[in-house]
């Protein structure tokens, strides 16, 4: 993760001197938590056709918890970076889409993210075995299900958020 994330702003500074560190650090935790997710969902069917990955299997709950710490840190950042110094509460500009008008025809692609962060700290909170033994097998499975949900919500994050970028259109 250190050298996907100094690689990402380290090549981001060569390729575009005039992006700022906080917004290469902003995508570089998103795209390396988005990553993360895609090896994680990965592994349940790599499983099924090599077998001898089944450590893998067994401990990608600390890699979808490395990956929530990762999203958390890209969350961070990012309300810190455009949603702090406004004139909004930063959890009441993050709902309303970054204080974008209404009718400004912008998604608010930042209400996707901050319910994919729920879903994936909900995940990861419960990731070890004593939840497992204390919610049943069933919810347990059923809370982790969310996954997808959570993995739904963060293409639409990505999509929206990629097209309101500037020169975007």
């Amino acid at each position: 993760v250190v050298a996907y994330l100094g690689l990402f702003v380290g090549g981001g500074l060569a390729l575009f001197p005039d992006a700022t560190i906080e917004t290469l650090l902003i995508r570089g935790l998103g795209s390396a938590a988005f990553l993360m997710l895609h090896v994680i969902l990965a592994i349940g069917p790599l499983h099924r056709l090599v077998p001898a990955s089944a450590p893998l299997l067994y401990n990608r709950r600390h890699l979808g918890v490395t990956m929530f710490m990762l999203a958390l840190a890209h969350a961070t950042i990012s309300t810190i970076q455009f949603h702090v110094l406004g004139v909004l509460n930063p959890l009441v500009s993050i709902l309303s889409g970054g204080g974008a008008p209404v009718g400004s025809g912008t998604v608010p692609f930042q209400i996707f993210g901050f319910a994919a962060l729920i879903l994936l700290f909900l995940m990861a909170a419960t990731s070890h075995d004593f939840w497992l033994s204390r919610l049943s097998p069933e919810t347990w499975k059923r809370l982790h299900m969310g996954v997808y949900a959570a993995y739904t919500l963060l293409v639409a994050h990505v999509i929206f958020g990629i097209t309101q970028q500037p020169g975007s259109s």
